[in-house]
């Protein structure tokens, strides 16, 4: 008997089999990350876009509340609508729609415009965003 020393070829072959099965799951890890990570920006994108609406109609008053849905870069969509809420009080929505199909909703009250007043602004009330 000869006292060779190193590893037959059915030993390598099995450590490859087990590198690749690794590597293969942390491809998958790595794949994975990446898609929570872009859904995160997209997500991240929308709130932005949302919070803008939300400044520009407490600034711009009721004129921004009837506009049509805008096309925003990155193929999102926004829409801004009001309805009453209770006597006095109207709840103002900011719906963005993501590219992927999903969408991001964000509301707020506001007072009614006094009739004296048909150009003043509309306040936001303590506590109204969520």
């Amino acid at each position: 008997m000869t006292s060779e020393r190193g590893l037959t070829l059915l030993e390598v072959m099995v450590a490859l089999v087990v590198l690749s099965l690794v590597a293969l799951g942390y491809l998958q890890l790595f794949q994975g990350s990446h898609r929570l990570v872009t859904a995160a920006r997209e997500w991240s994108r929308a709130v932005a876009y949302a919070e803008d609406a939300s400044e520009r109609a407490r600034l711009s008053g009721p004129s921004l509340l009837g506009t049509p849905a805008e096309s925003l870069p990155g193929g999102f969509r926004r829409e801004i609508t009001s309805r009453p809420w209770q006597p006095g009080l109207r709840l103002v929505t900011v719906t963005v729609f993501l590219p992927a199909g999903g969408r991001f909703s964000l509301d707020w009250l506001t007072r009614d415009q006094p009739d004296g007043q048909p150009g003043a602004a509309p306040q936001r009330l303590p506590g109204g965003e969520p």
